[in-house]
C-alpha cells in the first residue's frame, strides 16, 4: 500500500466533504453507514519519484450519523463541533511505511525501484491531531494539523480550499469539486523522507543532505462523485491531483538526482453503500 494509500488519503479523504450541493440535498445521516469497494490508482512509486505504477486498492468506509467517520482514506475522526457551515474535532490517520527495497504490495504494473536502497525503512506512522472545515456556499476551506507517533515523528499541516458544483444533462448527475492545497511540515517530517545522513550517503550513493521544515508541497486536486442508482447505493468516485514538492523536500538529492518535484495522481473507485 504505502505511498499509494497515502496519496489516496489526500484525495479521497475530502470527497465526502467536497460536494456541498449534494450535502444540501440529502437527509442527515442517521445510524451506521458502511461503504465497501475497490479501485485503481496510478501514482509515483514513492513520494518524489518520477516513475509511476498502477495499483488495485481496497476502499472501506464507516460512518455513524453526521459525526463519526473512519476509513484508511479519511482516517478516524469525530466532529465534536458540527453545524451546517462549520465542523471541527480530533482526527488520526495512518501513513504506511516506506521500505528501502521499494516493495509495493498492491502493484499491478511497475512499482520496482532501487532508488531507496541504503536509505533505510521508515516505519508506519500514526498521525494524531485535529481538523476544521468551514463551508460558505459552494466553497469549503479545510485544515488539519497532525503529529506523527512512531515512524517519521514529525508535525504536518494540510490546508486546502475547494469549489464544488453539479453537472446534469449527461445521464447521472456528476458532483464535482476542485481546488488548491498546500502542505507544511517541520524538520523531523521532511528529514525523515528526504534527509541523507552520512551513513545513508555511504550506503545509497546520494550526497549528504540536512532537510529543514517549512513549505513542503503545493498543488491542485479534483474529484467527481457519480451516483449510479437512485438510492445512491452504488457510486463511482474519480480523483486527480498534481503536487509539486517545494522547499527542502523539492531540493533533496533523492528528488533532484533520482526523481521529480512534479507528482501526478489519477484514480477511480467503485463503492457499494449499506445503511
Amino acid at each position: 500500500m504505502k505511498y499509494a494509500l497515502t496519496t489516496a488519503a489526500l484525495l479521497l479523504g475530502s470527497v465526502a466533504l467536497a460536494f456541498p450541493s449534494q450535502a444540501q440535498e440529502r437527509e442527515p445521516l442517521k445510524g451506521w453507514q458502511v461503504s465497501v469497494g475497490a479501485g485503481v490508482l496510478t501514482s509515483p512509486t514513492y513520494e518524489g519519484d518520477d516513475d509511476y505504477d498502477l495499483k488495485v486498492l481496497p476502499n472501506l468506509q464507516f460512518r455513524y450519523g453526521e459525526r463519526f467517520f473512519a476509513s484508511v482514506q479519511e482516517g478516524v475522526g469525530y466532529r465534536l463541533f458540527n453545524s451546517e457551515t462549520f465542523s471541527a474535532g480530533p482526527i488520526a490517520k495512518i501513513r504506511f511505511s516506506r521500505d528501502e527495497d521499494g516493495d509495493q504490495t498492491f502493484s499491478v504494473t511497475g512499482g520496482e525501484t532501487d532508488d531507496l536502497r541504503g536509505l533505510g525503512d521508515i516505519d508506519t506512522t500514526i498521525e494524531a491531531g485535529g481538523f476544521a472545515e468551514w463551508t460558505v456556499g459552494d466553497i469549503t476551506l479545510s485544515g488539519e494539523v497532525r503529529q506523527g507517533i512512531g515512524g517519521h515523528e514529525g508535525l504536518v499541516a494540510d490546508l486546502g480550499a475547494s469549489y464544488g458544483g453539479r453537472l446534469t444533462g449527461f445521464g447521472p448527475p456528476v458532483f464535482w469539486s476542485a481546488g488548491p492545497n498546500i502542505r507544511l511540515a517541520d524538520s523531523d517530517y521532511t528529514s525523515a523522507y528526504f534527509g541523507v545522513t552520512p551513513l545513508q550517503s555511504a550506503r545509497s550513493g546520494l550526497p549528504q543532505y540536512e532537510a529543514d521544515g517549512g513549505l513542503y508541497s503545493y498543488g491542485l486536486s479534483a474529484s467527481a462523485f457519480v451516483p449510479l442508482d437512485r438510492d445512491n447505493r452504488w457510486s463511482l468516485v474519480m480523483i486527480a491531483g498534481y503536487d509539486q514538492l517545494a522547499g527542502d523536500a523539492g531540493d533533496a538529492p533523492l528528488v533532484d538526482l533520482r526523481g521529480s518535484r512534479d507528482q501526478f495522481t489519477f484514480g477511480a473507485f467503485l463503492s457499494r453503500t449499506f445503511q
